[in-house]
């Protein structure tokens, strides 16, 4: 097969395009990611580099590709040029004519940075002024690559690990009074978001020297409790021990470490999700999940990490809102097999179909594109005028607005459906 970019280049039947399309997706390679379950998903088993995030969309960093006969297209492409009939008249309406999400597959064997997602106010001023400033997209210290705001879901796949949001103050209070290493925080410490936010700055404020005097001695002792007795991965002390040999340098501390323990740890089982919107801080630990968001590439790093971290612009996004977050499961939709994930998002919704062999499961949905992954199993997808698709584990397709279709389960099936929610 070949590869368009330009789509008036296609020598090829625009009517080609007008149905169900196969999209072949690619992955980011972060050092980060995992050795086994996106490489077995998508039948990569002898790659040996580590499979982070496999892309499905039409965001501009990593194009999926739409297989329109003997070509691939870039969806970013094809979207331009069919606006309204792969995304509905409504949706690209209120969108611009741009797909609104980015939907992943995300595998991470150690800790992700700590970070938070910027609101779309933010997104949209920040993104101007650096333009203004003549900083290049691709430049280190680039905190705004688009002008989006960038709320996400993560759905979990196996066992997954996640710090998420402050904890309940009171929790703080306790913790500053426990670490002796951190005694000297707990003094003006009130159970107040005034004093959170005092709190965070301070420790992200910093010098090098001062995040050492504090850490450093933190973790030794940590380290000597471990070598008595086991820490579990349900334990705050396990992450801070995880973290800071993966990301301390020698003996300069990682001062995403405070964060750890001020942050929820969270662990989902398969089937839970978290929600993440705008300024919450959050890191993602281990584990393989879904994961969609709004179609951006915004990130506003605190620690854990060799990337750019930009204090001050973080400070300024944080919501600072403490407590325990909600853990997400799946509610009933539409049909017998379907089910969703309920959010505030305007962008997307994340679903879910489970078929047993045989069963099928008929989709009529008329307001917006959809976008599949088949996770487990073989499906046959039943178009219009006869047309018949069958997809297995790993590979993706995308159903434009209007189309109806049903589902045949060849084998026990899981899918997980990408949409645009229906506000009618």
């Amino acid at each position: 097969m070949t590869m368009v970019h330009n789509f008036d280049q296609m020598n090829i039947p625009l009517e080609a395009s007008r149905g169900l399309l196969e999209l072949r997706c690619a992955v980011q390679h972060y050092e980060w990611g995992g050795f086994e379950y996106i490489q077995h998903l998508i039948q990569c088993e002898g790659d040996q580099r580590p499979y982070a995030e496999l892309w499905i969309g039409a965001h501009p960093d990593l194009p999926s590709d739409a297989v329109i006969g003997s070509e691939f297209v870039p969806l970013n492409v094809l979207i331009e040029k069919l606006p309204v009939f792969l995304l509905g008249g409504e949706t690209t309406r209120r969108f611009n004519g741009s797909l609104p999400f980015l939907f992943k597959v995300l595998s991470a064997r150690y800790p992700l940075s700590i970070q938070s997602h910027p609101n779309a106010e933010q997104a949209h001023d920040g993104f101007l002024l650096e333009n203004a400033e003549g900083i290049a997209l691709d430049a280190r210290n680039r905190n705004y690559k688009d002008d989006s705001h960038k709320p996400e879901l993560i759905s979990a796949l196996t066992d997954f690990y996640a710090l998420c949001g402050f904890k309940p103050l009171n929790q703080i209070a306790s913790l500053l009074h426990s670490v002796p290493e951190f005694g000297s925080f707990a003094v003006n410490f009130m159970p107040t978001r005034k004093s959170l936010v005092a709190l965070y700055t301070k420790f992200m404020e910093l010098p090098q020297t001062e995040v050492d005097r504090f850490l450093s001695p933190f973790v030794e002792r940590l380290k000597k409790q471990q070598s008595e007795r086991n820490f579990g991965k349900d334990s705050m002390e396990y992450w801070v021990l995880k973290a800071d040999d993966v990301f301390s340098l020698g003996s300069h501390k990682d001062r995403g470490l405070f964060s750890v323990c001020l942050l929820n740890l969270i662990h989902l089982h398969p089937g839970d999700a978290l929600y993440l919107p705008a300024g919450e801080l959050h890191a993602y630990l281990e584990g393989s999940g879904i994961e969609i968001m709004a179609n951006s590439n915004n990130v506003l790093r605190g620690g854990l990490t060799q990337k750019h971290v930009d204090v001050g612009e973080l400070l300024k996004a944080l919501t600072f809102n403490s407590g325990y977050p909600e853990i997400l499961k799946l509610e009933t939709g539409d049909g017998n097999y379907f089910q969703r994930y309920q959010t505030p998002a305007e962008e997307f919704e994340l679903g879910r179909i489970h078929l047993q062999k045989d069963q099928n499961h008929i989709c009529h949905f008329e307001h917006g594109v959809h976008i599949m992954i088949v996770i487990e199993g073989r499906v046959s997808v039943l178009m219009e005028k006869g047309i018949n698709n069958e997809f297995s584990s790993g590979q993706v397709f995308l159903v434009p607005a209007n189309f109806h279709y049903e589902l045949v389960s060849n084998t026990e099936t899981i899918i997980y459906l990408a949409q645009v929610p229906n506000h009618e």
